[in-house]
Order: structure tokens, then sequence, then C-alpha cells
């Protein structure tokens, strides 16, 4: 197998990928909780949250996935110094850095999974909303989770390093 093919998933991206799941379980379970507390629980909104969650973590997955691949195929190149000094008055001026080979390659690759992930996720809502059996609420909600996940797990992380 070529080495641009392999989908060895490093354990950072596999135990980010926990946190987020776990934490977009726990706000999916809190949702059904309101659903079923305002009366309007039925098949149609545990269909649509089960929806969100996936497509929520997947797309959390394969963007961290890419981020990891985008790394990879950086091979430990830097893009060219971004500051150039301007002819008439000394002044250092920022200036867009010419990229590597190798640089350009993980752009696209970045932007190509971006795109690939956004179709995903419009997919998955088209789905919600067009189809009967599935209640979009829950679902396009549950596509939210993940940045609440994220907050929080910062705020966490930040107040434990404080402490130490």
């Amino acid at each position: 197998m070529e080495e641009g093919y392999t989908l060895k998933v490093d354990p950072v991206v596999k135990n980010e990928t926990r946190v987020i799941a776990l934490g977009v379980a726990v706000l999916c379970l809190l949702m059904l909780a309101v659903f079923a507390f305002i009366k309007q629980l039925d098949y149609t909104v545990i269909i649509g949250t089960c929806l969100g969650f996936l497509a929520a973590v997947a797309n959390f997955f394969l963007m961290a996935f890419s981020v990891q691949k985008s790394a990879e195929k950086m091979n430990g190149a830097q893009p060219a110094e971004s500051m150039e000094e301007t002819a008439e008055d000394g002044e250092e001026e920022q200036k867009e850095a010419p990229l590597s080979p190798e640089a350009k390659l993980a752009k696209k690759f970045m932007q190509a999974s971006y795109t690939g992930r956004m179709l995903l996720l419009v997919i998955v809502a088209i789905l919600a909303i067009s189809l009967p059996f599935i209640n979009a609420i829950p679902c396009l909600i549950a596509l939210l989770f993940p940045r609440i996940v994220i907050y929080v797990t910062q705020i966490i992380r930040n107040k434990k390093e404080a402490r130490a």
C-alpha cells in the first residue's frame, strides 16, 4: 500500500474524537430530555438526534484526521519568511509568504477535506428536512454540539493549566 493512503489514526485524533463524541452524546441526551419534558419526544426526534450525533462526530473526526494528514504531508517543511523590508521607509511590511510544494499540497488537501465535510453536512441537513421519519430540528441542533463541547473543554483545560 502506498504511504499516502495509510489510515493510521494518530492517538491524539482518537482521544479528541472520543472527548467530542462523549460531550455530544451528553448534550444529545439532554436535548432528548427537553423534548420529553415538553411532550414532543417521538421516534422522529430520536432518529433526528441520532443522525445529528453521527454526522457531528464524523465531521469532527474527518476534520481532525485531515489536519493530521496535512501535517504529515508538510513533512517538516516551513513556509518562507513572511516579512520583507520596503525600499521606501525601511519598515517591515507583512506580505503573504510563498508556500513550499509540501505546504501547497497540504493546503489543497485541507481545502478538499473542508469541501467534502461541508457537502456531507449539507446532505445530512437535506435528508433531515426532506424525510418524514426524521425530525430536522434535533438533527440540526446536534450539528452545533461539537462547538459547545470544544468551548467547554478549552475552559476546563485552561483552568487545569492555571492551577498547575
